[in-house]
């Protein structure tokens, strides 16, 4: 029996303004509470910030860098910037390139501060931020534009970092020369310069929290090499993005994330770096991706962050970041006397929470569906129609696919667009009713437009568009019509098609499965760890594998 729960959590308050750093940068306490200094030439930010006492440095003037300023060998220092305040270079040679780089220094924060370069270009320059050897470092609500090389990169030894709250783009077209590697240099973040780059321990630990990879970047978001990561309520949106995250070696875990539709060439999670030789794994946790559904990677140990933090649902997510008041970027209200604040602040309700399990009404695999073979004329199995003809023919394959817990050993493969002569599946429903629909396209480099139709296979309801083959896609649907029946195909080229559940509001569905309202939940952070736990003692993770 199948229980499906409608979970309704508490409001969280969204931490726009965090009063300590958090994750695996938790450590970065910076200058503490030193009295600040307040600077207001690229000469005095440069004599305060390698003084070797701990500082709080106010940058209180925009400042224009003709060269790069290189901080090294310094420690417990926190650099913030009142509100507005830019930190320009508009240099595009190789030497005078870039703004602002850490070397060997240990407990950093930098907030509130927005970079600005000339424009990317491939001359092998300078990023805009860089970290090279710095541990326990926080990074928060600094907006980052157009750097000629990277916006923010990391290399050497730099380990233990939080970014929080930064926004990262390119507004500039990209600049072209002769002979570079590539004529479109917009590669926004890198960690790890190198196949063999690392910290001491191997592994580069880092948090990127509440950020958004925003219109013009390419590529680089992040591109990472021999890393843990850890991604909470991030938002990626670019027209032009070849690729999201980028991995070499990394496990990723990507939680209350929202992630833009990239074409059907394009990837989420980029894993052809040395592929014959690397490792990778990535978990999604209640994360959503507008082009289908996520697929975890299994190939690399992903680790589970064990530190306490706020997460929002994905939807809340994408809403808090891109607040042009409070969300990602400099948004922050910093005076002279150091204090830090936000001009607002949002209570939103949590993402409920839709357990997955492998008991769907419909599964390609149930044995009285995975032994059908081809196809010639219409079947029913269970209610269940698949509309074929001789010819239109449709096949019961071998299949091999995953969605989150869900394991899938055969498809109903669809070889072309719906029609009157059949290649799609029907079924009734009785009232309202809530549809998910497991499928991906034949075509690994080709998405598909699918249909869901009610009454006739041609009267649309909903049109999804982008199903891809690179991984599964789950289509939801919020049937709220009268009882009829529901046709499922795709408008044209094939399609393979996994499952099918449907749920009712508060009545047993015509195979048995009760579905209904859950009482009401609570979440708890367990050891760093989120867990939605009912009044009757039963435990479920945010992606609904049921814990105890």
């Amino acid at each position: 029996m199948l229980l499906l729960l409608s979970i309704s959590l508490e409001a969280v308050q969204v931490p726009y303004c965090l009063t300590a750093s958090f994750g695996y940068g938790a450590a970065a306490t910076g200058g503490g509470d030193a009295t600040p200094v307040l600077v207001s030439s690229v000469d005095e930010l440069e004599t305060a910030m390698k003084k070797k006492d701990p500082a709080v440095v106010i940058i209180t003037k925009n400042l224009t860098f003709t060269s790069q300023l290189s901080i090294k060998d310094v420690s417990n220092k926190t650099l913030m910037g009142l509100p507005g305040v830019t930190l320009t270079s508009l240099e595009e040679t190789k030497d005078n390139s870039g703004i602002l780089f850490f070397r060997r220094v240990n407990n950093l924060i930098i907030r509130n501060l927005t970079f600005i370069g000339p424009g990317a270009c491939d001359i092998n320059g300078n990023d805009l931020l860089c970290f090279e050897d710095v541990t326990d470092a926080w990074v928060d609500h600094c907006d980052f534009q157009d750097g000629i090389d990277g916006n923010f990169d990391n290399k050497g030894g730099t380990d233990s970092i939080t970014v929080s709250w930064c926004r990262f783009r390119y507004l500039k077209a990209p600049k072209t020369v002769e002979g570079a590697e590539t004529n479109d240099h917009r590669f926004s973040n890198l960690l790890g310069s190198g196949a063999s780059d690392a910290p001491a321990d191997g592994t580069y630990n880092f948090t990127w929290a509440y950020c958004w990879w925003d219109e013009g970047c390419k590529q680089r978001m992040v591109r990472a090499r021999n890393a843990s990561l850890h991604f909470l309520n991030c938002y990626w949106k670019s027209s032009v993005a070849d690729y999201y995250i980028g991995p070499e070696n990394v496990d990723a875990y990507v939680e209350g994330c929202y992630l833009s539709k990239l074409s059907s060439a394009r990837y989420i999670f980029y894993q052809n770096f040395n592929a014959s030789t690397v490792k990778n794994g990535v978990r999604f946790v209640n994360s959503y991706y507008e082009g289908g559904a996520l697929t975890n990677v299994t190939n690399r140990t992903v680790v589970v962050p064990a530190y306490t933090y706020t997460a929002l649902g994905y939807t809340a997510a994408k809403t808090a970041v891109t607040n042009s008041t409070c969300g990602a970027g400099a948004t922050l209200v910093v005076d002279t006397k150091g204090a830090v604040s936000a001009s607002c602040t949002d209570d939103v309700p949590d993402q409920p929470v839709t357990p997955v399990t492998g008991d769907l009404t419909w599964k390609a695999d149930d044995s009285d569906i995975a032994s059908l073979g081809t196809l010639t004329s219409n079947v029913t199995v269970r209610g269940l129609t698949i509309a074929a003809s001789s010819s239109k023919t449709v096949e019961v394959t071998a299949a091999s696919y995953s969605y989150g817990d869900l394991d899938f050993t055969a498809a109903i493969k669809l070889g072309g667009g719906m029609s009157n002569a059949g290649r799609y599946v029907s079924f009734p429903v009785t009232g309202a009713c809530t549809i998910d629909i497991y499928c991906l396209s034949t075509s690994k480099s080709d998405a598909r437009t699918v249909n869901l139709a009610a009454g006739t296979w041609n009267n649309n309801l909903k049109q999804f568009e982008g199903v891809t083959g690179l991984e599964v896609n789950r289509l939801t649907y919020e049937y709220t019509g009268a009882a009829s029946t529901l046709f499922f195909g795709s408008s044209a080229s094939g399609l393979y098609l996994l499952g099918i559940n449907r749920t009712y509001k508060g009545a047993p569905t015509a195979a048995g499965h009760l579905a209904g309202t859950a009482p009401a939940a609570q979440k708890r952070i367990d050891n760093g760890r989120l867990l939605i736990v009912l009044p009757d003692g039963r435990c479920f993770a945010p992606d609904g594998r049921r814990l105890r």
